[in-house]
């Protein structure tokens, strides 16, 4: 089950349209962009990409700009740092980052496609998917264009999430009571991809066929499974659901810190979870998001006026628009 990332991209798109659309403006949206991403994100990096600068320096293979003497070696660091940023590649899941600031850019042509009528979205949305499964995920992260690749793949999901959003009754009323199928669904696409030896993601180099991509198409089933099976709870009240939905953004920038911390652990003890993969793969989960919202709470007390700009989660700034304000428990 692979590729729950696409699922972010649906609710992100739904989320776009439920709670930012009506009250859209470009400026003030992306500058809560800016503050809820951009600036944790260039914070958050300063560590890892300094270690990455340490322990592999030729990383992106700029060597031979220096051997040409066209630039030094103080030139070969702001360059391997630029390629950092842009493509996120420093540090596990941060590749997310540029990828959204690059959809935020983009937010007028999502505010366009939700004006359409639903046949010329339903039409956007299957010729964009197909292209998606074609081009697939960025293959490797020295591709510094990773995040364009991104917007390529992840694009039809996000629309299609704000097609449920703007239909969402009647979705809801043609689907009840069938999410059992849409789920027999979802399993049997895992069925195939298992037998053909598709285990995992797809990755592709850009620009290149190397087959097609079913998962693309099997996470369309997945996120209507969600919707229509989700949608029974909604009358449900959790503090904890509220908790993780109010951390979640500094779970998502703290959570690869957390899972480095437990390795180095597990190496300094020389911990051994062979046989009981499992539940050592829960324990993880649980210990990731527990400790990450743990840190987020923390650092909020220690720095209630700071935290918001440097993990993305606390007192947001005093000029927050109400857009910034209504959208706190959106990613995108």
């Amino acid at each position: 089950l692979s590729g729950s990332t696409l699922n972010f991209s649906f609710i992100s798109g739904f989320l776009f349209y439920l709670v930012l659309y009506k009250r859209y403006n470009y400026a003030s949206f992306f500058k809560a962009r800016v503050d809820r991403f951009l600036k944790p994100y260039l914070f958050l990096s300063i560590l890892p990409i300094l270690i990455c600068l340490i322990t592999t320096p030729m990383y992106w293979g700029n060597s031979n700009l220096v051997e040409a003497n066209i630039f030094n070696g103080l030139s070969l660091y702001l360059i391997s740092i630029f390629k950092y940023l842009i493509s996120g590649a420093h540090i596990t899941a941060y590749w997310y980052i540029p990828f959204v600031m690059i959809m935020a850019v983009m937010s007028p042509l999502h505010v366009k496609f939700i004006k359409l009528n639903f046949k010329q979205q339903l039409i956007i949305f299957s010729v964009l998917l197909i292209v998606a499964s074609f081009v697939q995920r960025p293959y490797t992260r020295t591709f510094i264009f990773q995040a364009i690749q991104s917007v390529i793949y992840f694009t039809p999901l996000y629309l299609m999430g704000m097609m449920c959003a703007i239909h969402k009754d009647k979705i809801y009323k043609l689907l009840r009571g069938k999410d059992i199928y849409l789920f027999i669904i979802v399993m049997l696409f895992v069925l195939f991809q298992t037998n053909r030896g598709d285990v995992g993601l797809y990755k592709n180099e850009f620009l290149t066929y190397s087959g097609i991509d079913t998962l693309v198409f099997k996470m369309v089933f997945v996120c209507l499974f969600f919707m229509t099976w989700l949608h029974r709870f909604e009358h449900v009240r959790s503090s904890f659901i509220n908790s993780l939905a109010n951390t979640s953004f500094a779970i998502y920038f703290l959570h690869v810190y957390v899972l480095k911390l437990l390795l180095t652990l597990k190496i300094y003890f020389s911990l051994s979870f062979e046989s009981y993969s499992l539940l050592a793969y829960l324990i993880i989960i649980i210990l990731s998001v527990a400790l990450s919202m743990l840190a987020a709470i923390g650092l909020n007390k220690l720095l209630p006026n700071y935290s918001f700009m440097l993990i993305g989660y606390g007192k947001k700034p005093a000029k927050a628009s109400k857009e910034l304000k209504l959208a706190k428990n959106s990613f995108l």
